[in-house]
């Protein structure tokens, strides 16, 4: 990130400490993304050392969309370290989850529906056996993995 950027949000920050009006400014800011209201701007002409945009010579627009895309590089870096993430990547993961809730929903039917069909079959039994059979498993190996490690307690005393 650019020393302009850091000093950009140092100062405006600065500013939101000594008055309501630039805390109402970072609310619209934040709500509306960057606007070009008049504080901000003059903060922005400020840190990025440019002048006023009313200068038409193209070395004065380039120097303007220059520093704004190094603002907004930058601004996407910090929102990058801060965990922000962009609208649009944020309505994906909603999307997404979404998505993957009504597979989960249809796979818990789909499995009841399975469970039912082997209950009518008599085959209901051999899943209840599995289901205990693992359980049995599972305490053996940690009856097991306690009696080794008091083994080891009572072999490492003297």
């Amino acid at each position: 990130m650019n020393r302009q950027f850091y000093e950009f949000w140092a100062n405006f920050f600065t500013q939101v400490a000594h008055g309501q009006k630039q805390i109402e400014d970072m609310n619209t800011l934040v709500q509306k993304g960057l606007t070009s209201t008049k504080e901000l701007n003059e903060l922005f002409r400020r840190c990025y050392g440019l002048k006023r945009p009313e200068t038409d010579s193209p070395e004065a627009s380039q120097l303007w969309q220059q520093a704004i895309h190094d603002f907004q590089q930058s601004f996407n870096q910090l929102a990058g370290q801060w965990g922000w993430v962009s609208r649009s990547e944020h309505q994906e993961v909603l999307d997404r989850c979404n998505d993957l809730e009504k597979q989960a929903r249809q796979q818990q039917e789909l499995i009841g529906d399975l469970r039912a069909l082997l209950h009518e079959k008599g085959l209901g039994h051999s899943e209840l056996f599995k289901h205990i059979n693992k359980s049995l498993k599972e305490q053996t190996d940690q009856f097991n993995a306690l009696m080794k490690s008091i083994n080891e307690a009572y072999k490492e005393k003297p």
